[in-house]
């Protein structure tokens, strides 16, 4: 009986795809290691959580919700280069927070699980 014939990059190709499906997972998990500080909406509330060129969400009494880049903080508004907000009509403001623990947490244990599945998948087709 004839065994079937099989080609020597099957196995790169086996490796390539879990190369970018790990890659894929590590992005994935990264993306969440971020969340959302909320901030009082009052000028000194903003003054020490903020500072000039940082990014922003803000949520007004109105519902709508503006990300921008914070140009200037005064006693009466939060200003971006194309809005001018005062507090006095805001209901929330947000910063985006980065995890550093939950990052290189993540990191490591994704690179940890990539690099014993590559040295597995390398040992298999030897």
């Amino acid at each position: 009986m004839r065994q079937p014939h099989t080609s020597p990059t099957n196995g790169g190709l086996t490796l390539l795809k879990y190369c970018l499906t790990s890659a894929m997972v590590v992005l994935l998990m990264l993306t969440g290691c971020t969340s959302m500080r909320t901030i009082e909406p009052t000028p000194t509330a903003a003054l020490q959580h903020f500072k000039v060129g940082d990014t922003i969400t803000v949520h007004t009494v109105d519902d709508t919700i503006y990300e921008f880049e914070i140009v200037e903080i005064t006693e009466n508004s939060i200003v971006g280069k194309r809005q001018q907000i005062p507090f006095n009509e805001i209901k929330k403001l947000q910063q985006k927070k980065i995890g550093i623990v939950k990052s290189i947490g993540a990191g490591v244990g994704i690179t940890y699980v990539i690099l014993t599945a590559g040295v597995a998948v390398l040992l298999s087709t030897l």
